[in-house]
């Protein structure tokens, strides 16, 4: 079922800038509390994708230690947008792996990363899941 999100106003003082970020809810699987993330970055200066998605791939890959990159590439969506995607995981705890997606996408001057954790098993189901809503993204313009 589509789902719209909330519309406001609120005045911005000078200096201040909209950068959006969204979180939807998912199902808890195990302990693991489900969810997707949505940023929005205004206004780029800079639209190359790959450029893009490594500005903020590089700082989680420093930040982390013991991260295995699983996939990383670039793709097309359904809807034939370009979209860089990167998925990793890492050991939190022996026996305790993390599952880490992210994808990036821009359409005119606006940046979308969209990111996700998942168990091992989540991964496999409700992955699919994020994929689907990922590949439903449709910005207003």
């Amino acid at each position: 079922m589509p789902e719209t999100n909330n519309r406001f106003v609120l005045q911005l003082p000078e200096g201040w800038e909209d950068q959006t970020a969204y979180t939807f809810m998912g199902p808890e699987v195990k302990g693991q509390r489900h969810m997707l993330n949505l940023v929005i970055d205004r206004n780029l200066a800079d639209t190359d994708l790959r450029e893009f998605a490594l500005d903020r791939i590089e700082p989680v890959r420093d930040a982390i230690a013991g991260i295995e990159t699983l996939k990383e590439e670039e793709r097309t969506l359904p809807s034939g947008v370009a979209a860089y995607e990167w998925v990793y995981k890492f050991v939190t705890a022996p026996g305790h792996a993390i599952f880490k997606k992210h994808l990036y996408m821009i359409i005119g001057k606006q940046g979308y990363t969209f990111s996700a954790t998942f168990t091992k098993q989540s991964f496999k189901t409700i992955g699919v899941e994020v994929d689907r809503m990922i590949e439903s993204f449709v910005p207003e313009g």
